[in-house]
């Protein structure tokens, strides 16, 4: 029977504090809400395992992460090849190779399209689980020699380009220009190992090469029954040390310069963008823990400051007889109430954020389709299993230290004075406490959020050093059947594939909406990665100290497209393609910075690296200032190189084209011009330079937002969590304040007793939160340049601001107190 009255009580008492009750609500939802949208995206994205057919996580096995380019990097088959035969942990195993599909119908009827594939051993859906709903999966047969080509298509191509048309399975398209045969459609959904839209064979000289070559796998993996992911590594280091030593000259670059070769790693972690920024992830779940250890602190504080409030009824009750361990129940159950009625509310408040987040990851790569199958974000049971955990730990937070404040007092001498009594020494240590933690974890908080939002808002303003207004970008592939890549033929078949280009380019140019047309290997703004280089005569006495720069291919007359100037020296020409040397053109910041006497143009340069380097080259021209890579990317630098693409033949090429006129009538004279030329080539990416500048950045922009929001959210909880310790403070101190005027003391020194303490609460607070900022800020700048003003403002600003909000808040509830004639102060009660 207690127990249903002292649930009425505690929803009696709510009721009739309703500014209260939805203030403590709020705090809660916010915090919860929060910390469940923060779990279920980071568990989605990054953390939990991937599983498939079976409860066995998926392994990537792959060579190390390439830190200056920011992309992931395979094997070569016949370490693989090697690995698979010798290896005593890794139980399922099979390779493949991501690549794209160029696929029209047989008959050319309809222009090419490109599509991600993936090119695989037969295996693949065998290991997933997961087989066709039309027509057949692979066959070991499939991978030999000689097999008739064949493709299996994602559920995707199959209901859009071909129009759910089951006609299709058995039938003959053409793949990359050469004719095959469909033979099965997957489910909806189905894209593994990450973003496929197509499976092709592999050929069996990749899955059982007898030598070396230039080319690279990747492999998905599960481990024997119990081996761990450190014992499999642990092997994979002899593994590397084994092919290190035996890695001729010409395969050095295999390895890194420290000896890390072959690892495995989660599937999940094996994506670049996660990669790159985990410890951007990491920082954000720090954050929001912080957030959500505000949010308890903050309802910890009001209870409390309940507690004070009745503190004399409480001691009344307990006079009366009414056991101590009932009047913690009737606390908890306040606790109880506003903590479910916030759990509830942040349930429905992260589900909306998780849908958004959906929406947001399919406009992120709406133009490559390079989503990740798994990047689908929903609330599963074991998000809901930790908000449950979490629930029942900020109630016993809540309401136990509430509790123990309103049970440790000396009621006989609050019953005898008739007032609230004055503040204990352990209470006044609790509150300083108090407050010097929400100054840190506000401190945290604030910083780095503003730190991350600034640096990506800068990265985004930033200058790359050309023009993006009315010019349209897109991403050319040429199919090999057509245009092969032979070593007996390599001069005539560069030749054709350069032919291509500048025929399409001088086609383009003809049109009256085309002002200028471009080819590059990556544009500013995109492309991140440097290389070592040297000059001759200056060459540093260890390669890894030489600068670094950029590396381009570029067609002759690359710059006017974009906005570039050639600054000195002369453009690329017919004498690049004779020499045996090879020419290149430097931008005008390697010029300035390493040939000041404007000696550049003549000069001999390369590139060098841990164990070898290229051929000399000599600088032809000089051109302006770009900045390839985002700004905001470790991997990208401000010095770049340019080399013609006549000497590279490249069968992918990224293409600009300054138009007047509309978009959509340059992209339609684009895709015409294409197909008159061959088609058989497609181009697929197509997007305006603004949005290719903005894409790298897409991932941190959104996570940026997420900081300024908990940013925000700290903000309001510091706020009104620093006023109200300080308040609750301030009224046990208010006799206390009554006695010291009565006694003499004025208006000013009291203000500066306190103000006092105030200051040196938020000393400590601020040097451990500073602190624990630059910790946090260190992981970040392992993954990303932040920008200087960024720093300035977060680690300045926003210390600033805290501090000013804290002697705010202790300054009202003083002055409040202090105004107060001494007679009056004595009788609070």
């Amino acid at each position: 029977m207690f127990f249903f009255i002292d649930i009425k009580y505690a929803a009696r008492l709510l009721i009739k504090k309703p500014i209260f009750t939805m203030t403590s609500v709020l705090i809660v939802t916010i915090g919860l809400a929060l910390t469940l949208y923060c779990y279920s995206l980071l568990t989605n994205l990054v953390f939990n395992p991937l599983v498939l057919n079976g409860d066995k996580p998926i392994l990537s096995i792959e060579a190390a992460f390439n830190e200056s380019h920011s992309y992931r990097t395979g094997v070569d088959p016949l370490d693989l090849f090697q690995l698979r035969n010798e290896s005593e942990s890794i139980q399922d195993f099979g390779v493949y190779q991501g690549g794209t599909a160029l696929i029209g119908n047989i008959d050319q009827s309809t222009s090419t399209k490109k599509f991600n594939a993936t090119f695989t051993e037969w295996n693949i859906f065998e290991f997933t689980g997961v087989q066709p709903i039309l027509g057949r999966g692979f066959s070991p047969e499939d991978n030999l020699g000689g097999a008739e080509p064949v493709v299996v298509l994602s559920h995707q191509v199959w209901s859009g380009y071909f129009l759910a048309d089951d006609a299709v399975i058995d039938s003959m398209i053409r793949v990359n220009a050469v004719p095959t045969r469909v033979i099965g459609v997957m489910p909806v959904g189905f894209a593994f190992p990450s973003s496929a839209q197509a499976w092709l064979p592999l050929t069996q000289d990749k899955i059982k090469p007898t030598q070396r070559s230039r080319n690279w796998l990747f492999a998905y993996a599960r481990l024997k029954d119990g081996v761990s992911l450190a014992q499999v590594n642990h092997e994979l280091a002899s593994f590397n040390q084994g092919i290190i030593e035996t890695l001729p000259e010409d395969m050095s670059w295999r390895a890194t310069s420290d000896g890390r070769y072959i690892r495995a790693l989660p599937f999940k972690q094996a994506n670049a963008d996660v990669t790159q920024y985990y410890n951007v992830f990491i920082s954000m779940l720090v954050v929001v823990l912080l957030i959500l250890l505000l949010a308890c602190i903050n309802i910890g504080n009001l209870l409390l400051g309940r507690v004070n409030e009745r503190y004399k009824e409480i001691a009344i009750r307990v006079a009366l007889g009414v056991p101590r361990k009932r009047l913690v129940l009737q606390m908890l159950w306040e606790s109880v109430f506003i903590c479910t009625i916030g759990a509830l509310i942040a349930v429905i408040l992260a589900s909306w954020g998780l849908s958004i987040s959906n929406d947001f990851l399919e406009t992120m790569f709406a133009v490559n389709n390079e989503k990740p199958f798994w990047w689908q974000v929903s609330l599963g049971s074991d998000g809901i299993a930790v908000l449950c955990l979490t629930l029942v730990m900020m109630i016993l937070v809540t309401g136990l230290i509430p509790a123990w404040r309103a049970l440790s007092g000396d009621f006989n001498a609050v019953l005898r004075d008739g007032t609230r009594g004055a503040l204990g020494k352990n209470a006044a240590r609790a509150s300083n406490i108090l407050v010097i933690s929400e100054i840190l974890l506000s401190c945290v908080v604030l910083v780095i959020a503003t730190i991350l939002l600034l640096s990506s808002y800068s990265a985004g303003q930033a200058d790359y050093g050309v023009e993006t207004q009315n010019r349209l970008t897109a991403h050319l592939e040429l199919p090999l059947e057509s245009y092969p890549v032979r070593s007996e033929h390599e001069f005539e078949d560069r030749q054709k594939r350069t032919n291509f280009y500048y025929q399409l380019k001088d086609q383009l140019e003809q049109l009256p909406n085309i002002q200028a047309v471009s080819f590059m290997s990556s544009f500013p703004g995109t492309g991140e990665g440097s290389s070592y280089f040297e000059i001759e005569g200056r060459a540093a006495a260890i390669y890894n100290e030489n600068p670094k720069a950029n590396n381009e291919s570029v067609s002759r007359d690359a710059w006017r497209a974009v906005g570039m100037k050639l600054i000195a020296g002369r453009d690329f020409d017919h004498r690049d393609i004779e020499t045996d040397m090879g020419n290149v053109i430097i931008n005008e910041s390697i010029a300035k910075d390493y040939f000041p006497e404007g000696n550049a143009i003549g000069s001999k340069i390369r590139r060098v690296w841990s164990r070898g380097q290229r051929n000399w080259q000599t600088i032809v021209g000089v051109v302006s200032d770009t900045f390839h890579g985002s700004t905001m990317k470790t991997s990208s630098a401000r010095y770049t190189m340019y080399r013609p693409i006549d000497r590279d033949g490249r069968t992918q090429i990224n293409l600009a084209l300054h138009y007047i006129g509309s978009e959509g009538q340059a992209r339609k004279s684009l895709l015409e011009t294409i197909n008159r030329v061959d088609i058989n080539v497609s181009a697929y990416h197509i997007q305006s330079y603004e949005n290719l500048i903005q894409q790298p950045m897409l991932l941190v922009s959104s996570v940026s937002k997420i900081f300024l929001f908990c940013g925000v959210v700290a903000m309001f909880l510091a706020g009104s969590g620093i006023y109200a310790v300080a308040s609750n403070s301030i009224t046990q101190k208010t006799q206390e304040i009554g006695v010291r005027k009565a006694l003499g003391a004025t208006d000013s020194d009291v203000m500066k007793l306190f103000m006092g303490k105030a200051v040196i609460q938020v000393m400590i607070g601020l040097a451990i939160g500073i602190a624990l900022s630059l910790w946090v800020v260190n992981l970040m700048t392992e993954a990303m340049n932040l920008d200087n003003v960024s720093y300035f403002t977060g680690l300045i600003g926003m210390p600033l601001l805290i501090a000013a909000i804290v002697l705010l808040a202790t300054f009202i509830p003083t002055r409040k107190a202090v105004l107060l004639e001494p007679c009056v102060a004595l009788r609070q009660d």
